[in-house]
């Protein structure tokens, strides 16, 4: 094949006018004041590796948006060299609403975009790029009638952006220029659609990636049986405090959840430790200290024997002397068990969890407490109680 050589060529005030015709309604933009150079190069490969030229280009996008593009590239070569940084900075978004609406469902009412990207090419035709892209108020209109998708715009933005109003996305993309299928600009697209999704499929995992944690901030576990909050919940609550006094968009509402099927036995031994702590309180009511592990067989003994059912006697008829083992089954086969205390349960799971978030100073206008849910349960459920987050 002819060796192909070109260069050097230098831009002074150039303009590119670009066009997308493929989207209704159609896009059009302009590059303007362009001005750099490119070294020369050719086809020719020097000792096996491509000779790649230097790149130096600057100018303004949609005339107030700065552009910059650095680094080496031989389009000659195959497959394709490249090793190249572009910076685009304070790009009008509204103008992109085509786009918006065709993959989100929105126009876009205000917001800027600045970009940072890396973008380099192995011999082997395998790519990296790294994308950085900074979205500042980015504001979305209400839904458009007759779109072909209509994603949780509003709340992947209330998730994303901080107290500013910024979103920082870093959004790493790795493929083959060999592989017929692959092009950056569809990737791109998807990892955006999908991260909006996870706003309404996975709200909690948007929050993780800034603030740590996962899924599991989602909900907070409970003992069986019990609404007392343990240390791991806490921690726990303490990142979902954090989270949302970055997104000050965001809502939370709580729900408590119980299983009367899933926690029977975690209600009876409840119970029964109500009872017992009663017990010291009647004996003494000004002490409020929880009971301790040397009161406990002499408080249980006196539960005991004041309750009323069928116990061991001896030979001449009296009550048998047991062991605490013995006596806390007879008093948790005994202790009943309803739908009633559950549903009681669910509720107390879910003031306890708005207490702690009110106690770490979540204003109570962004807290919510839904109804409980104390019915039957899915398969494998744990006892929890549920979060949920909102823009209203």
């Amino acid at each position: 094949a002819p060796v192909v050589v070109f260069g050097p060529v230098s831009l002074v005030n150039g303009k590119v006018l670009f066009s997308d015709f493929f989207i209704k309604p159609n896009y059009s933009a302009d590059l303007s004041e362009l001005t750099g150079k490119l070294s020369a190069f050719s086809s020719e490969a020097s000792g096996g590796e491509p000779v790649l030229a230097d790149l130096e280009l600057r100018g303004r996008a949609e005339g107030s948006a700065s552009l910059e593009v650095t680094g080496k590239l031989n389009p000659l070569a195959k497959p394709l060299a490249l090793d190249i940084v572009g910076k685009v900075r304070d790009l009008e978004l509204p103008p992109l609403t085509p786009y918006s609406v065709k993959y989100a469902g929105h126009g876009i009412e205000r917001g800027k975009l600045s970009v940072d990207v890396n973008y380099k090419v192995l011999p082997n035709g395998q790519l990296t790029a790294s994308n950085r892209l900074v979205l500042n108020q980015l504001t979305f209109g209400e839904p458009v009638e007759g779109a072909p998708n209509s994603l949780p715009v509003k709340l992947a933005v209330a998730l994303l952006a901080d107290r500013q109003g910024v979103i920082d996305l870093d959004l790493p993309i790795s493929g083959s220029l060999n592989d017929p299928q692959f092009r950056i600009g569809p990737v791109i697209f998807k990892i955006i659609v999908n991260l909006i999704g996870k706003a309404l499929t996975s709200p909690f995992s948007l929050l993780a990636s800034a603030f740590g944690g996962g899924d599991e901030m989602s909900n907070v576990p409970f003992a069986p049986g019990s609404a007392t909050l343990t240390p791991e919940a806490e921690q726990n609550l303490g990142k979902v405090v954090k989270a949302l006094t970055d997104r000050p968009a965001l809502k939370i509402t709580v729900t408590g959840m119980a299983s009367l099927q899933d926690e029977r036995e975690g209600l009876q031994r409840e119970s029964l430790q109500q009872r017992v702590l009663a017990e010291k309180r009647r004996a003494n009511p000004a002490d409020t200290a929880p009971v301790s592990a040397a009161e406990y067989p002499a408080l249980l003994k006196e539960v005991y024997r004041r309750a009323d059912m069928p116990k061991p006697r001896n030979l001449v008829g009296l009550a048998k002397d047991l062991s605490v083992p013995e006596m806390e089954a007879l008093l948790l086969a005994n202790q009943p068990a309803t739908e009633a205390m559950a549903a009681e349960l669910a509720t107390q799971r879910g003031q306890a969890i708005r207490a702690y978030l009110v106690a770490q100073k979540l204003p109570v206008e962004r807290l919510f407490v839904a109804a409980p849910k104390a019915g039957k349960q899915p398969e494998k459920w744990t006892p929890r109680a549920d979060l949920s987050l909102a823009t209203q």
